[in-house]
């Protein structure tokens, strides 16, 4: 039986991981992180409920799903996502924090050597969820172009982060 320190110290532990996953569900990271703490207090409630670190991951992903698709049928009365066969497969398999960790800090690394352009690209596409057309709107440019420039953004940083976990996983 976990105690609500030690399930407030794992879930503040796998903070990123569960946040990765509830966005990936509500496509909205701030969202996410509201998901997040709803999940925290609730668990933190239940702790006599869990009997081991991978019991409460398994409930806190599940939690965390039912009720990002419950705040989304409210706010726009109906959830359009992946389905529950996805998400469960997507649960199932989703990385442990180390594996975030080194993956997020590569991000971080390869996001550090595009240039300043491309990263407003990226901060006004991804971390401001607009559309394109949007983003084509705000820098003054044609969506066709737009669209060019993240494949070409989407595969120098893949091609980057790919290059840099082979530099750093132990052979």
């Amino acid at each position: 039986m976990l105690t609500p320190e030690s399930v407030t110290a794992i879930l503040l532990t796998e903070r990123r991981s569960l946040t990765a996953f509830f966005a990936s569900v509500t496509r909205d990271f701030h969202l996410a992180e509201d998901v997040f703490q709803d999940v925290c207090v609730k668990a933190v409630a239940r702790a006599e409920i869990f009997d081991t670190t991978a019991h409460l991951m398994n409930w806190a992903r599940l939690a965390g799903k039912n009720r990002a698709i419950d705040i989304l049928r409210v706010r726009d009365g109906r959830y359009v996502g992946l389905s529950d066969e996805m998400l469960s497969l997507l649960a199932q398999d989703w990385p442990d924090l180390s594996t975030a960790d080194v993956m997020q800090e590569a991000l971080d690394h390869c996001i550090t050597h595009i240039t300043a352009n491309n990263r407003e690209l990226l901060r006004l596409r991804y971390f401001e969820s607009r559309n394109c057309s949007d983003v084509a709107a705000i820098m003054g440019r044609k969506i066709e172009t737009i669209y060019q420039a993240l494949a070409r953004l989407h595969k120098t940083l893949g091609d980057c982060i790919r290059g840099r976990l082979r530099t750093e996983s132990p052979s």
